[in-house]
């Protein structure tokens, strides 16, 4: 006989500390100081002075033209680093949780949730990416359950994890493979389970490039600006990308329930704070799509019990 679905467990509001939460130690890499403050701050440090960890800490390529590490300098990206803070704390308190991060590829997500307490699981169709993932998480002294396989079957029973989490993904992929992987993520979660997605938003993008060639012209410059990774550009990597409705369209087909947007700050060196709040929430203009939702709980649990009988 099968078991009756477990519904997700609510976060908790006490502060409690799991067996495997762990204080992160990572190397603090000596930056600059700048004129910026806040999340508008961009450091800058030579490559040679890198730790492994150097994506969780929002690093990303600025200056790597020399031959020489010592010259190769990287900047530390703070409005990155707050955008993955609001994905993740969208998720509630996932402490004593079992969750699963779709796609995960090095598991730079699933690391922190385990450090956070979580019980993780990631799933990458790389290979190589697992394998960095498996001694990242090493290093990171997180205990991380690392599967190689496509996310179109999740490699997990049906109703396991209290939650899922998948990042920088789907932009990857075309429409039809967007409903199969979200039909998947549906069916390892437990009834109530919490999913975040993260993904740029097609719509602030193709904002962005208009206003670009405008500026570009006006400076006598070629208007032939495209966005990377995107349409006449080598590698079309992101040839699925997507808008707030149309994601949103996907999981109320798959019986999601409590969709929600969560919004985040556009910030910019040269954009004015006042006008970075005027446009918190306007979602044209939100750099990021960052969806909240709960698979159904009467759906699995009516069809379990009618099952049941037969």
């Amino acid at each position: 006989m099968v078991g009756i679905p477990t519904p997700a467990k609510a976060p908790s509001t006490a502060s409690t500390t799991s067996a495997n939460s762990q204080q992160i130690k990572v190397r603090l890499v000596g930056t600059p100081d700048s004129e910026l403050e806040g999340w508008k701050k961009r450091p800058l440090v030579s490559e040679d002075q890198l730790h492994w960890s150097a994506w969780i800490q929002g690093f990303f390529r600025f200056d790597t033209s020399s031959d020489d590490p010592a010259k190769r300098t990287w900047v530390r990206n703070f409005q990155e680093l707050y955008t993955r803070d609001v994905t993740i704390t969208a998720l509630g308190d996932v402490s004593g949780r079992r969750g699963l991060d779709v796609a995960g590829g090095e598991g730079s997500y699933s690391i922190v949730l385990s450090l956070l307490g979580a019980e993780m699981s990631c799933q990458d169709l790389n290979e190589e990416a697992i394998s960095g993932g498996r001694l990242n998480a090493e290093r990171a002294g997180a205990k991380i359950d690392f599967r190689q396989g496509d996310a179109k079957l999740l490699q997990f029973g049906d109703g396991v994890f209290d939650f899922c989490i998948t990042t920088d993904f789907v932009e990857h992929i075309t429409i039809d493979d967007k409903r199969a992987v979200i039909a998947e993520i549906s069916r390892v979660l437990k009834p109530g389970g919490v999913l975040v997605i993260k993904t740029p938003n097609l719509s602030y993008l193709s904002w962005a490039i208009r206003l670009k060639r405008v500026l570009a012209i006006a400076r006598l410059r070629s208007p032939w600006i495209f966005i990377e990774h995107t349409r006449d550009n080598p590698d079309r990597e992101h040839h699925g990308l997507t808008t707030f409705r149309e994601l949103e369209d996907l999981l109320d087909n798959n019986l999601f329930v409590n969709i929600e947007r969560v919004p985040a700050n556009l910030r910019r060196h040269r954009l004015p704070r006042w006008l970075s709040r005027r446009l918190f929430g306007f979602w044209p203009l939100t750099e990021h799509i960052i969806l909240r939702c709960n698979r159904s709980v009467f759906v699995p649990i009516g069809d379990f019990l009618q099952k049941r009988e037969e």
